[in-house]
């Protein structure tokens, strides 16, 4: 069947187009112009709005009162169907385990998520944990239950497991046993990703050697300029701004980053190696109040506040209730990035990274049908997925 979306403002990889209209035959763009309409069988009215691709988030613990820590299909389902609301299409869930038993259960809650066509795609899970190989951040320090150190010799079997479903997974390089983990991940056709660490530049450098391509959350726990002896050093910040090859991750809530910051890192990185993510928790799109909230490893009480949410000493933050609607936003509104720019960082880069380029993520012939509409506020009216509508 043949479907024609027109009367629509295109968010194309490089530029917006006018009075543009797509062609998907089979859940498939066919073509896509402006100007003179095509004829399709389905002809969809997106009555002015932006027609973009579907958002996809390489970075989200959950939402809607659902987590993907749970070994639980209707948890993550709950999760699914919140952001999706927002203009999620595809998603890297974040767990965080290697446990083989919990893995053999995340497998089969991914291949239910595979099976339904009404959920948004699940591109592989990823881990941000339980090894990151480091004790918490003093920023991170909230009086709760310390991340464990955790040796190469223990998570071996977790990468043997869970390799065929695992996308991404993040460690702190600079400790025993990191260097040995990125060259595993690598050979497993895992995404080795560096966060939660006080690596130095130069130990940045030799992860990279070493299989490491990415940078988890920017600016966020982890090292930046130190004094060794009176002499300066860069970190993992400094390092993910520099060099060219990393790809980096930023949570552009509005709460994390200050538009400066954001601005910066579009300067450095540009939108082809910056990914926009929500890092969002169990309470995304909860409204403004005090809760009980299971991280995995530790429970807490919580505040959603200002748009994020707190501990009780409100001395950091607990974690994130962005959506991707409110990413793009932030880059858009805020910080002054050009909205083709902002929605490239949430869509075409973060496929591309995903091992889905020429798949998706973008508005060109051949890709799946996944696309979105949308206000010049990036609020969302319509979802569909492979052409067929889910919002």
């Amino acid at each position: 069947m043949t479907k024609c979306f027109y009367n629509a403002i295109l968010v194309l990889a490089d530029r917006l187009l006018p009075n543009g209209w797509v062609l998907v035959e089979d859940g498939k763009i066919k073509r896509y112009g402006d100007g003179e309409i095509i004829s399709a069988e389905e002809m969809i009215d997106c009555k002015g709005e932006y027609l973009s691709p579907g958002f996809i988030d390489v970075h989200c613990h959950g939402g809607g009162g659902g987590s993907f820590a749970s070994l639980s299909f209707e948890e993550h389902e709950k999760a699914l169907k919140m952001h999706m609301q927002h203009g999620l299409t595809a998603i890297t869930p974040t767990p965080g385990t290697l446990d083989v038993e919990e893995l053999k259960k995340l497998r089969e809650i991914k291949e239910e998520v595979d099976r339904r066509a009404d959920l948004p795609h699940h591109l592989g899970y990823f881990m941000e944990g339980p090894m990151t190989l480091c004790q918490p951040h003093p920023d991170m320090a909230m009086g709760t239950q310390e991340v464990p150190v955790i040796t190469p010799d223990k998570y071996v079997d977790g990468i043997k497991e869970g390799k065929d479903i695992i996308n991404r997974l993040m460690a702190a390089p600079e400790l025993e046993g990191g260097m040995e983990l990125g060259r595993a991940l690598v050979e497993a056709g895992i995404t080795a990703c560096m966060g939660h660490s006080n690596a130095t530049f130069t130990e940045v450098e030799e992860a990279m050697k070493n299989g490491y391509s990415t940078v988890t959350h920017l600016y966020s726990v982890m090292s930046t300029v130190t004094r060794d002896m009176g002499f300066r050093r860069g970190g993992l910040v400094e390092a993910a701004l520099l060099l060219d090859d990393l790809d980096v991750e930023i949570i552009c809530d509005g709460c994390h980053l200050p538009p400066e910051l954001i601005r910066l890192a579009v300067k450095c990185k540009g939108y082809d190696k910056l990914m926009l993510v929500s890092d969002c928790g169990p309470l995304g799109g909860f409204p403004e109040g005090e809760y009980e909230v299971d991280f995995g490893p530790m429970k807490m009480n919580v505040y959603i506040e200002d748009g994020v949410c707190k501990p009780p000493a409100r001395n950091c933050f607990a974690g994130s209730v962005a959506t991707s609607d409110r990413l793009v936003r932030t880059v858009y509104k805020n910080a002054g990035v050009p909205l083709w720019g902002a929605v490239r960082m949430i869509t075409k880069t973060p496929a591309r990274h995903c091992g889905y380029a020429g798949v998706k993520g973008e508005i060109a012939i051949g890709l799946d049908a996944d696309l979105i509409t949308f206000d010049d506020d990036i609020n969302v009216s319509n979802v569909w997925l492979m052409g067929e509508k889910v919002v």
